[in-house]
């Protein structure tokens, strides 16, 4: 008799289960929100200089190439940029690797915000410190001033 209950019980679990995965409202389809990163800092500092009617300009920041401004464009150009502090415990798990940092920069050519968006978890820290500390030329785009939002990378080369 036992063993009857016992078979019994566990057949009505598996059904449960089954039931469960086959539920259409508890199916859930991965959409493109569903796999987008979080917002971020900058993301929703960006977001709240929009919703007071300040522009802002995405740009090349650091290492632009041939991607050279206009002359009506002066999107800000680096006059500081500190190197992050390699963090001990980064160097004992030997991380290396580029981590983005994702940065806002105001009318004054701070940095407003910085995020990191991707990289070594254990560098990400250092890479937003760094980033947090440097300076541009106050940003302008057709003479107007602007807020620019860019991504700096940094790079860590584990020794």
């Amino acid at each position: 008799m036992q063993k009857f209950l016992l078979v019994v019980s566990l057949l009505i679990c598996f059904m449960s289960m089954n039931a469960f995965a086959q539920d259409p409202s508890t199916n859930q389809k991965t959409t493109a929100v569903d796999t987008e990163r979080p917002k971020t800092s900058v993301d929703k500092a960006v977001e709240e200089a929009k919703e007071r009617g300040e522009k802002v300009v995405g740009t090349c920041l650091v290492d632009c190439g041939d991607t050279a401004n206009s002359q009506e464009d002066d999107t800000g150009h680096v006059l500081e940029l500190p190197p992050p502090v390699y963090p001990p415990i980064a160097r004992a798990a030997h991380a290396s690797g580029t981590v983005d940092v994702q940065v806002l920069v105001g009318f004054d050519g701070d940095v407003v915000a910085a995020a990191a968006v991707s990289g070594h978890p254990l560098l990400q820290a250092a890479a937003v410190s760094a980033a947090r500390k440097a300076r541009f030329t106050p940003p302008k785009y057709k003479g107007e001033p602007v807020k620019i939002v860019g991504v700096i990378q940094y790079h860590f080369v584990a020794q």
